[in-house]
């Protein structure tokens, strides 16, 4: 099963009735095709209304898909284009969360939670009752266009709704399933996890939803390309990268000052990152180059997640643990605060497909305080960070180092990501929506 081959390990599973349930439902959903497209579709008017559907948000989830989630609504909101939120069925009692009501407002976003009398037993009857229950909101306020992100479970929903419904839907492609799931996996099983079931299923579903959709949106140039390759229709692909908010460029902030209230050691320098605290992200190759660094250089690691007692461990392995400071999560209202008290942010991706391929949010969060980014040399990196900051070979432990050492600031990386704003990606956006029509 960890290796991707479900149908084998369903024939393996003759004694545990829930693990054989789990296989059979996970293969099922691995092989639910795509409606046929509606044959009669209502004329898209102005104003346009879209209903953005969403594998969970803000408040109980704070990570990158829900920040990129949260600014795209507000920016469509300010800039004239009528956009609300629906999370997935069941969230975010699904992931342990009570919440508030129905209908929320988060900054002026109305984000509606789908709540069931009961929660279906099947991932089948849970796709069934989400259609039932999108499909008459969707009727009684007379939304125009869906919006849906990978992965696929979300397409399945959003697809049919439109299909009933009569109207567009958009697929946004932010991550790769498979290569993620990939990822995951240690190194020595991911060559053989490559060509598993799990993994060509999964790629074939994306890929046909993303060739049923009436349009597409990619975080990359990248990304459109492999899905091109895939067979997905150029045309409709549109890609609108990750963003950041305009006021972060005319931030003023006291570095020192940070240090202080936060505790932190304010005559030494410390580089570091938030981000989510997983393998791929590389953090091991960082705490590893301080063996080549000077004394008064420090990690800051702003975040958590599975890896997070490995690289505890490896940095008493190595001797440095007095100079590794691990913040754990941080509230989005203080992430700011934490962006300004390093001195480079580094982004250390080991070089796999999905690090190849996806863009993350953060390195331009840095780049719009003035904060110098050194990054793994990698396609994606050097593509959302506009090619202007410093890179290494990925996993290159002494390159990373060096970089560190002679790393200086300057205004390249502000001057690039002022051309990245969530504005410009509403503009985009609305854009897209029109040509529905």
């Amino acid at each position: 099963m960890a290796r991707g081959e479900l149908s084998k390990a369903l024939l393996e599973a003759n004694g545990n009735r829930r693990l054989r349930r789990h296989l059979a439902q996970q293969l099922e959903e691995l092989h639910i095709a795509p409606p046929v497209a509606a044959s009669s579709r209502q004329a898209l008017e102005a104003p346009i209304y879209v209903l953005h559907l969403l594998t969970n948000s803000l408040p109980y989830t704070n990570s990158g898909y829900t920040q990129r989630s949260h600014k795209v609504l507000r920016a469509l909101k300010a800039h004239g284009v009528p956009a609300q939120a629906v999370t997935r069925l069941a969230y975010p009692l699904v992931v342990g969360k009570w919440p508030r009501s129905e209908r929320e407002l988060i900054d002026g976003v109305a984000y509606h939670r789908l709540l069931p009398n009961f929660y279906p037993g099947t991932r089948r009857k849970r796709h069934e009752k989400s259609v039932d229950k999108l499909v008459a909101m969707v009727r009684e306020q007379h939304f125009s266009v869906i919006h849906t992100t990978t992965n696929f479970p979300n397409a399945i929903v959003a697809s049919r709704v439109a299909q009933r419904c009569g109207v567009p839907w958009v697929y946004e492609v932010r991550g790769e399933l498979e290569r993620t799931w990939l990822s995951r996996l240690p190194i020595e099983l991911q060559e053989d996890a490559e060509h598993s079931e799990f993994y060509r299923l999964a790629r074939q579903q994306e890929t046909a939803y993303a060739s049923a959709a009436d349009a597409v949106v990619t975080l990359s140039e990248i990304s459109r390309a492999q899905l091109i390759e895939r067979g997905v229709d150029a045309d409709k692909i549109h890609v609108i990268p990750n963003a950041m908010d305009e006021e972060l460029l005319t931030t003023i902030y006291d570095r020192r000052q940070l240090r202080e209230d936060l505790g932190l050691p304010v005559h030494r320098k410390i580089v570091g990152s938030v981000t989510s605290v997983v393998d791929y992200e590389g953090l091991d190759v960082l705490i590893r180059s301080l063996q080549y660094l000077p004394e008064d250089v420090m990690v800051l690691i702003v975040g958590d997640g599975v890896a997070k007692p490995a690289l505890e461990q490896s940095a008493v392995d190595i001797g440095v643990e007095d100079r590794v400071i691990f913040a754990g999560r941080k509230p989005a209202t203080e992430i700011t605060q934490w962006y300004g008290v390093l001195d480079a942010f580094i982004v250390p991706r080991h070089d796999t497909p999905v690090c190849r391929t996806v863009t993350p949010l953060k390195a331009l969060q840095a780049q719009a305080l003035g904060i110098p980014v050194i990054a793994s040399d990698l396609p994606a990196l050097r593509e959302v960070t506009g090619g202007v900051e410093s890179y290494v070979p990925a996993g290159d432990v002494r390159a990373l180092a060096a970089a560190i050492e002679s790393v200086k600031e300057t205004e390249a990386g502000k001057q690039w990501v002022a051309t990245r704003t969530w504005s410009a990606a509403a503009e985009e956006y609305e854009k897209l929506y029109h040509s529905l029509r």
